[in-house]
């Protein structure tokens, strides 16, 4: 599979669990026995485990939308940076922050490991620090 055709599926699959709920999209990229590190956050280990971090992550958030920077493949690696907007409207398991009505923006770049032409293992860097200071959760440095 090109390089072209991992990002439009990547891309959708992003839109439709992220954006619209449709966690099952994952299925066509994402190995059963997959593994997503996203510090500072626990490892989600298994499919069933990463669909059930977006649905929670959606319950705290509306009106999220996604958006790309550049993309960078090497043999089974695929690199990506991205940028996640919405409105804090909701409390998360994973982040139990009571709801503040703010609309954040968090970026990050995303490693990604293929094998057998889905995702094994995802590896998330994020500025969690600065999204905790829009939430008001940490204060700001300086």
């Amino acid at each position: 599979m090109s390089l072209e055709e991992l990002k439009s599926k990547i891309r959708s699959a992003n839109e439709e669990a992220w954006c619209k709920g449709n966690v099952d999209a994952f299925d066509e990229i994402y190995a059963i026995d997959c593994v997503w590190h996203s510090p500072p956050l626990p490892d989600a280990e298994g499919l069933e485990a990463g669909k059930e971090r977006v649905v929670g992550i959606r319950q705290a958030y509306s009106d999220i939308q996604v958006t790309y920077g550049e993309w960078i493949a090497e043999e089974d690696t695929i690199v990506y940076r991205w940028t996640w907007q919405a409105k804090h409207t909701g409390q998360s398991p994973s982040l139990p922050i009571p709801p503040t009505g703010k609309e954040v923006i968090k970026k990050g770049c995303v490693v990604v490991h293929i094998a057998d032409g889905k995702i094994v293992e995802e590896l998330e860097y994020a500025d969690y620090l600065g999204f905790l200071q829009q939430l008001g959760v940490v204060p700001p440095l300086g």
